[in-house]
């Protein structure tokens, strides 16, 4: 374990679109002066060589193995695209280090399920990268719903997140993208014990889909999602009713409303220019990576863990089913 006056030592498997977007950047910020970006692996190693060059990045491989016996690591992120990330993370988890895992986690729950057996057995963390739970807006909103004298216990949630039909099936989109939406809603509301969705099919790979499901504390919930809509900014919306009058709806990851029967106050990202106000701060990616670093440093489990996202694979799969979408998952580029 590294002392105080050590910087964290960390290495990166992956140099695609999604990553360069989002994680290389936020790993470039000033959050993590105390971190070490020891080294990139990807089999384009032209391309591992611009990244981290970029990004201020040490060395460059393409056999992750090699990188991790020759560095003295203390943690991987693994971002490769659903296809290779159970066999790539769970081979980190083998030569002993604790793994960030870009969502997907995997194709199939089973896929999941064998990542979270060897974190288990290896006693090392895995922290997938649901990065809402880190964002500015569902942070404010979670401080809120969590001071349980003022709020109350949560009753009922309402929440949807359009799609769109680039996706080459339905389940791709749910399993790609309306995952993060499955994922935020059991943090606010906890495990869910009861689902029952439909579905309106507008072609074989496109439509709308509807969900309710009853979490563990015996709350309800309704869930709209489906292929339509699209990502900009009206994608997402979640409002969360308290059994004490008050309410918090949560608009597109960007704007917190909070009232109750007499008075309505509502918080939204600012433009000033300072690192908070960062796309990569208000987003979640720069403080679902400080969290996993911090849970690799104490020994706490993250949120969320592998073994949290084993039960939103179930969760997803069981929707899907009870809606009659096909569990078929297609190859969709990040790439515009």
């Amino acid at each position: 374990m590294n002392t105080k006056q050590e910087k964290f030592r960390i290495g990166f498997i992956g140099a695609g679109i999604f990553a360069e977007a989002n994680l290389y950047p936020s790993l470039a910020m000033h959050f993590f002066d105390d971190v070490e970006r020891v080294a990139i692996c990807d089999l384009n190693e032209e391309r591992a060589k611009r990244i981290a060059g970029k990004y201020g990045w040490g060395k460059t491989y393409t056999d992750f193995k090699q990188m991790i016996k020759n560095e003295s690591l203390e943690a991987v992120i693994v971002c490769v695209g659903v296809r290779n990330s159970v066999e790539i993370s769970t081979q980190v988890l083998e030569m002993g280090l604790p793994v960030f895992l870009e969502k997907p986690s995997s194709i199939e729950a089973g896929g999941t399920v064998k990542i979270s057996e060897l974190a288990k057995k290896k006693n090392l963390i895995v922290q997938v990268g649901h990065q809402k739970r880190h964002g500015s807006a569902y942070r404010r909103a979670m401080k809120i719903i969590n001071d349980k004298e003022k709020f109350g216990n949560v009753i009922q949630i309402e929440s949807k997140q359009h799609g769109f039909p680039v996706f080459p099936t339905f389940y791709t989109c749910m399993l790609e993208w309306q995952c993060h939406n499955l994922d935020i809603l059991r943090a606010f509301a906890g495990d869910i014990v009861e689902i029952e969705a439909k579905s309106f099919k507008t072609s074989e790979k496109t439509g709308a889909l509807t969900a309710m499901v009853r979490f563990e504390s015996g709350a309800l919930g309704i869930i709209g999602w489906g292929t339509f809509g699209g990502p900009g900014q009206f994608t997402e919306r979640i409002e969360i009713l308290g059994d004490m009058g008050r309410g918090v709806i949560i608009n597109n990851g960007r704007e917190v409303i909070f009232y109750d029967d007499e008075v309505g106050e509502v918080w939204t990202s600012s433009w000033d220019p300072v690192s908070k106000n960062q796309s990569h701060v208000i987003n979640g990616y720069v403080g679902e990576l400080l969290h996993f670093i911090e849970c690799v440093k104490t020994g706490q489990q993250p949120k969320p863990s592998i073994h949290d996202e084993v039960k939103t694979m179930f969760n997803l799969i069981e929707i899907a089913k009870k809606a009659d979408i096909p569990i078929e998952w297609s190859y969709i580029s990040s790439a515009p």
